[in-house]
């Protein structure tokens, strides 16, 4: 009798800590971890907005590969978000969306879970979960401290509260020490790029096709230019920008291409010619400057970009010369505009 005395007696403080946990413990935490990067602040405020990568060093990723993604909004910056659904208890259903920015220095993310199967999240409760990311640089190195806060905990998620450290401060530390591993390995771009919004623009061009050499290159498009330039001329079509050339194809032995001319409207044409426009949507855009052998370096370092933020090719690269060669003969003053159609 005596131990089951005591038992009880265990029993029942047992469940007074609870109840008093229930009632009296804490409605909101806050957790967070830190850590340097031999990087500057631009490099990692790109990382942590890019939805699309933040699985290459999401500590959560690994424990669910069955687990279903799906991303809306832009793939990055203010407004991007992610949702995920998964039949593994400790990742559940989720989302996180972009809801503050500011340039290099502050990243917010309004979330939302659901351990229950729900796909809409319209039985979340009260609870408000937010995570941030704060930057701050010291020349060529970023401290990083990811943050989570929650608040408007009810009942026994209090216990929760109480141990979010234990459930959830291993996690910020792989993370983050993933996030340092992927932005140190980071490639060494050589050009600037953007992602920007592009808009159709009408053309008449004529198709060429060379070997892949710089030289064979140019004089097919010497030719096809001569072509578009002497029907526009003859047709009184008046040029509305700078030429442009469409990437068909292009590999160690051989390139094809569209040399093309900007012009107000797609029409019919002659039918050695085409009359097309310009891909319109989002785009990796960047600026190269010098004579046209080593254009190639550009498009190399794109390529890496989009292999490295996990973008998708979504149609067919153009370069737009925007200095004509005949009336500047300095080369390392030729700018040229390269562009990459991405979704």
């Amino acid at each position: 009798m005596k131990i089951l005395k005591i038992i009880g007696i265990i029993v029942l403080v047992i469940v007074l800590l609870g109840v008093g946990v229930i009632i009296f413990g804490p409605s909101s935490a806050h957790l967070e971890r830190q850590t340097t990067i031999e990087a500057p602040a631009e490099v990692i405020f790109a990382e942590v907005t890019n939805m699309r990568t933040f699985n290459t060093w999401s500590p959560w990723f690994a424990m669910d590969p069955d687990a279903e993604y799906v991303w809306e909004g832009p793939s990055s910056g203010l407004g991007a978000k992610m949702t995920w659904y998964s039949n593994d208890e400790n990742v559940g259903n989720g989302y996180m969306v972009i809801s503050e920015t500011r340039a290099n220095e502050f990243v917010a993310m309004d979330m939302g879970f659901d351990q229950n199967g729900n796909r809409d999240f319209t039985d979340e409760g009260e609870e408000k979960p937010a995570a941030s990311f704060i930057l701050e640089e010291d020349g060529d190195r970023t401290t990083v401290t990811w943050t989570f806060d929650i608040t408007g905990v009810s009942g026994g998620g209090k216990f929760f509260i109480l141990m979010l450290d234990t459930f959830l401060g291993s996690f910020y530390e792989q993370g983050l020490a993933s996030l340092k591993e992927r932005v140190e390995s980071r490639p060494d771009f050589t050009y600037d790029i953007e992602q920007i919004e592009t808009q159709a623009q009408p053309y008449i061009g004529v198709g060429a096709s060379s070997s892949s050499d710089p030289a064979g290159i140019g004089e097919a498009m010497g030719e096809a230019y001569g072509k578009v330039m002497s029907y526009l001329s003859a047709n009184s079509i008046e040029s509305q920008g700078a030429p442009i050339s469409i990437n068909i194809s292009y590999d160690e032995q051989n390139a094809e291409m569209i040399c093309a001319i900007p012009v107000a409207e797609v029409m019919e044409v002659e039918e050695e010619l085409v009359s097309g426009q310009t891909y319109e949507g989002q785009a990796l855009k960047t600026v190269y400057y010098g004579n046209y052998d080593d254009i190639g370096n550009a498009h190399e370092d794109l390529n890496a970009y989009i292999s490295y933020y996990q973008f998708e090719r979504n149609g067919q690269p153009w370069e737009e010369y925007i200095t004509d060669p005949m009336s500047e003969p300095d080369t390392s003053k030729w700018m040229t505009n390269v562009y990459y159609p991405v979704k």
